[in-house]
């Protein structure tokens, strides 16, 4: 046996315990659910499992209720994900200054990120029922209750509910902005470059790499938003409770036909569905991500 074949059999021996386990607990469960989303699994009484090909899948783009949580969850993700970009990158300039107590405000800002999402739906349907703080403010200055879990302002309750915890970017990008170069901002003020150019002109291009990677999981994350909505739907906290129509989104609706009614099969097509929309979606940011990225060393060594 020669050296590299050693070497070859040490590496696969060393990687074999996570292969195994990505394996029984990744792979094969993944395949397994592509195969029944060809079927009309029902959840039980497998014998009775009947192939029916693309018929899940055609059903998934004919289905009315699909094709509106699918749009709803697009519009969700268009709003939360620059906005979140916006807010943490502009909480992580703010942060990043080297005054005493800047310890205690980034532990408060990163804080809303950690806490469990059940207790975070909680606390905020609290905020937004009819008796709760945020109309016990708008009665405090004379203003009527509004009805935040209603149909009008659903979706604005939930894009509060994703913002406030977004505080997990801000670690991120002040680890970028610490990347930064402070010659370069030491050269623009004695060329006599305002905060702003310094800003657009050093700052933000030397970032980029750090807002990409941001962009790429919150749209990931974004487009499998599930329990938010069903936490703050106003009747219940079941999981099998619909949300508002306005908050009815696409995994919501995969988990419905799956848990609650049984149809496993066209509820894996729709994950699936999913899938593959994520996967053409980041595809398209990494391809685009040549033109906008600034890396400070090129790719490829060039």
């Amino acid at each position: 046996m020669n050296r590299r074949t050693k070497e070859a059999l040490e590496f696969y021996l060393f990687i074999s315990p996570w292969f195994v386990v990505f394996m029984l607990l990744g792979l094969l469960p993944l395949l397994y659910g592509l195969y029944l989303s060809f079927t009309n699994f029902a959840g039980f009484n497998m014998h009775t499992v009947k192939w029916v090909g693309f018929e899940n899948y055609i059903k998934v783009f004919t289905d009315n209720d699909a094709m509106y949580a699918l749009g709803r969850t697009i519009l969700i993700t268009f709003l939360i994900v620059p906005s979140s970009l916006v807010v943490g990158l502009l909480l992580a300039v703010l942060l990043n200054r080297n005054v005493k107590p800047i310890g205690l405000y980034r532990m408060l800002f990163y804080m809303p990120s950690i806490v469990p999402v059940v207790a975070t739906g909680t606390m905020w349907r609290s905020i937004f029922v009819q008796d709760g703080l945020a109309n016990q403010l708008l009665a405090g200055v004379g203003m009527k209750p509004i009805d935040w879990l209603g149909y009008d302002y659903a979706t604005f309750s939930l894009f509060m509910m994703l913002l406030w915890g977004s505080g997990g970017g801000i670690l991120i990008n002040l680890a970028g902005l610490k990347g930064v170069p402070k010659y370069l901002y030491e050269a623009a003020m004695i060329d006599g470059a305002s905060t702003a150019q310094r800003f657009m002109k050093i700052t933000i291009p030397l970032v980029t790499p750090v807002l990409f990677f941001q962009l790429v999981m919150h749209v990931v994350l974004s487009l499998q938003i599930f329990i938010q909505p069903i936490l703050l739907a106003g009747k219940s906290n079941s999981l099998l409770s619909l949300p508002i129509r306005p908050n009815y989104l696409f995994s919501v609706h995969a988990f419905q036909q799956i848990f609650a009614f049984n149809r496993y099969g066209y509820g894996l097509a729709l994950l699936w569905v999913m899938f593959i929309l994520i996967l053409l979606l980041t595809t398209i940011l990494f391809t685009t991500s040549k033109l906008w990225v600034f890396y400070e060393v090129e790719q490829g060594g060039k």
